[in-house]
């Protein structure tokens, strides 16, 4: 971030040293060096924030673009998620082959058997 190199730093400190004595350059430094992991902490995220939103506005117009080639708008998406069945349809529609599969398992596929008339049963015997 900074470009400070150590003949930089030492004379910061001696400095500082001179100027605040060294009962109070300890807390100073701690003070500083806190105030200076907020600010880089504050810089980190908001640089972070502007990535994401750099990215989700280069997905929208990428998207918007797509739509556009495939000649899709947003009145022709509204129309068509209008004409879309709604959840009551869809169980309908879900329900109606179980019932279907229900009636033929009651059903059998051959008629019923009926007793022969007396009359073959006597010639039979």
């Amino acid at each position: 971030m900074f470009d400070i190199g150590f003949s930089e730093l030492t004379l910061i400190f001696v400095i500082g040293l001179v100027v605040l004595g060294p009962e109070r350059l300890p807390k100073a430094a701690r003070t500083v060096g806190y105030w200076m992991g907020r600010a880089r902490s504050t810089f980190n995220h908001l640089r972070g924030e502007l990535e994401r939103e750099a990215l989700n506005q280069d997905m929208r117009e990428r998207m918007e673009k797509q739509m556009r080639e495939m000649g899709l708008d947003e009145d022709s998406i509204r129309e068509a998620r209008d004409n879309l069945l709604s959840e009551q349809d869809i169980a309908r529609a879900r329900r109606r082959p179980q019932t279907l599969e229900h009636d033929e398992h009651t059903q059998p596929d051959t008629p019923p058997h009926h007793d022969a008339p007396e009359s073959e049963k006597k010639a039979d015997e």
